[in-house]
């Protein structure tokens, strides 16, 4: 019961995009077990587009927010890429374009290991790491494992 007393304690805007949020990321999910990752630039739109910092920052936050509430209460904990594409849906129909970056480092034996993340300018969403560890990819240039 505590989850769901949290979820009530919510004003209505931020109950509205925990829900949106848990939909789009588990939709996202499954869109991207379907779609090869060499289309995943005509399906989900391009990557690293260097936006400003566009926007209500109260509005990014809430998106940021609603993303973390879904993770912790949607099955199988998708990874940062639904997440990412999830949170990006949800700042466009909001009117806030979004950078979306896709990037690899090796980890110590030097298999590659993926990562996606979404920023508003300078605001981070989601996936927040340490961009200078990463080389960015573009979809379709290297296929996620």
């Amino acid at each position: 019961m505590p989850k769901l007393r949290t979820f009530l304690a919510l004003d209505s805007a931020d109950k509205i995009a925990s829900l949106e949020a848990m939909v789009l990321v588990l939709y996202a999910k499954a869109l991207i077990a379907s779609v090869p990752p060499r289309r995943w630039r005509s399906r989900f739109g391009a990557v690293a587009s260097g936006t400003g910092l566009s926007g209500d920052i109260a509005t990014i936050r809430r998106v940021r927010l609603a993303m973390q509430r879904a993770l912790n209460n949607v099955p199988a904990s998708p990874n940062c890429l639904p997440q990412a594409i999830a949170a990006r849906w949800m700042l466009e129909r909001r009117g806030i374009p979004a950078s979306l970056f896709i990037g690899t480092q090796r980890d110590e034996v030097g298999i590659p290991r993926f990562h996606a993340w979404l920023k508003v300018g300078e605001e981070w969403v989601t996936g927040l790491c340490d961009e200078a560890r990463y080389t960015l990819l573009v979809p379709g240039d290297a296929e996620p494992a």
